[in-house]
């Protein structure tokens, strides 16, 4: 197959095999010549590039180490992969869809994101992530996939890894309304830590910014929900998405679209508390709540 235009599904798949790879300990030339392909080959993939066939692809995760469930995500996500590109936005449909924004979050070097009525994901405590998935399993899923429960708080905690402990030099910018201090998650005890967390992590990430929205504020444009922009410099067109608690995730890499979200984002910004002002704020809650 020749050089693929770059599409998410391709930027999604190339992200996933490059973790992948990372954390099997396999090398590229390795991977590639299992697969009977060139070491050029297999960074073109990687890069969002270049597509497998379905044989190839199975077998390059499979030596890669990729369990059974990963495994037939990397396999459907390769089949959206290897479609022509269109004009349209991008609803992921495919499984294990909540793992994608990980993967967009890593290459991304530059985060905004929108939260209403929820701290957002990348500065969530532990005990907070786990409360959160407590209270949506049986709801959001199954309640007899457990299983699923402990995938989402291990990928939300790396997530959060992966931004804050990268090679890649990332610019982080939060906004989230203030009646998520008010949503009790869990108990009063794992609020509270949630607060004292994410004054921690503002304090030791020089390059992440936190804004509270008040939520009295007047003339707020997304009232409805979060918004989130990932910035990847000169290399990638902006991509945008809402996000969701259910269903598929919608992305978008048009510009008219992510000019919308852009005039959101600096709106919500222009209502926010300064970013001083919002560690003021989260510092006479933890004194209130003590």
């Amino acid at each position: 197959m020749g050089e693929a235009v770059p599409t998410l599904p391709r930027l999604f798949l190339g992200e996933a095999l490059r973790q992948l790879r990372e954390d099997s300990g396999r090398s590229l030339d390795a991977a590639a010549a299992h697969i009977g392909k060139n070491r050029q080959r297999l960074i073109r993939l990687l890069d969002g590039k270049a597509t497998l066939t379905r044989e190839e692809l199975d077998r390059l995760v499979a030596f890669l180490g990729a369990g059974k469930q990963l495994r037939r995500e990397l396999v459907a996500l390769g089949e959206e992969a290897r479609k022509k590109p269109n004009d349209e936005p991008y609803t992921d449909l495919g499984p294990g869809a909540y793992r994608r924004v990980a993967y967009l979050e890593a290459m991304a070097t530059t985060i905004r994101s929108y939260e209403k009525g929820i701290f957002p994901a990348l500065v969530q405590s532990p005990a907070y992530v786990e409360a959160l998935m407590e209270l949506s399993h049986g709801i959001w899923w199954d309640e007899a996939v457990d299983q699923e429960r402990l995938d989402r708080v291990a990928i939300r905690l790396e997530r959060q890894r992966r931004v804050f402990v990268s090679k890649k030099d990332k610019e982080v910018h939060l906004l989230f309304t203030d009646d998520a201090f008010e949503a009790v998650v869990g108990s009063s005890e794992v609020m509270r830590e949630q607060v004292a967390h994410v004054l921690r992590v503002v304090e030791a990430q020089p390059k992440l910014t936190v804004q509270v929205v008040p939520t009295a504020a007047r003339n707020n444009p997304a009232q409805h929900g979060g918004l989130t922009l990932f910035g990847f410099g000169e290399v990638l067109r902006t991509v945008g998405s809402l996000p969701v608690v259910y269903g598929p995730a919608t992305y978008f890499d048009k510009e008219p679209d992510t000019r919308c979200l852009e005039r959101a984002f600096g709106k919500l910004c222009e209502l926010a508390l300064s970013p001083s002002e919002t560690v003021d704020f989260m510092k006479r809650k933890l004194q209130k709540g003590s």
